[in-house]
């Protein structure tokens, strides 16, 4: 299974992508699919959160960075960290990128934001 991804014309409006909702993702270790959901809310003014695959326990997002359109997250695990490096969708909805598990062993990952009609404050709003 081959996944890509491409971010897009980025909309220039000054604002970071709010990252804040629920997240389908779908994951391909071995080449078998992994579905799950990711929660991302605010802890303070920093980005937290929860992954809850389908084929095992729910685990913490520690850290979550967003540059631009590229992100970078940071999952505790029971065997130690798994980070996702990746990038977002123009709209900031979608994200595409590489999950890499403690030892180094590398699959793709997909995630797709499900709409809703929450706003939250964009970060920049944020207090620590």
């Amino acid at each position: 299974m081959a996944l890509t991804c491409d971010a897009g014309v980025v909309n220039d409006n000054g604002e970071p992508p709010n990252l804040h909702g629920s997240w389908d993702f779908l994951m391909v270790p071995q080449g078998k699919p992994s579905f799950g959901l990711m929660s991302i809310g605010f802890v303070g003014a920093e980005y937290g959160g929860s992954l809850v695959p389908a084929r095992t326990a729910p685990v913490v997002v520690r850290r979550i960075t967003l540059t631009g359109q590229r992100i970078q997250m940071v999952v505790a695990s029971r065997d130690g960290d798994v980070q996702l490096d990746g990038q977002l969708s123009a709209k900031g909805d979608f994200m595409c990128g590489t999950v890499t598990y403690h030892g180094g062993v590398s699959f793709p990952m997909v995630a797709q934001k499900r709409p809703s009609t929450y706003q939250s404050p964009p970060q920049t709003q944020r207090r620590p």
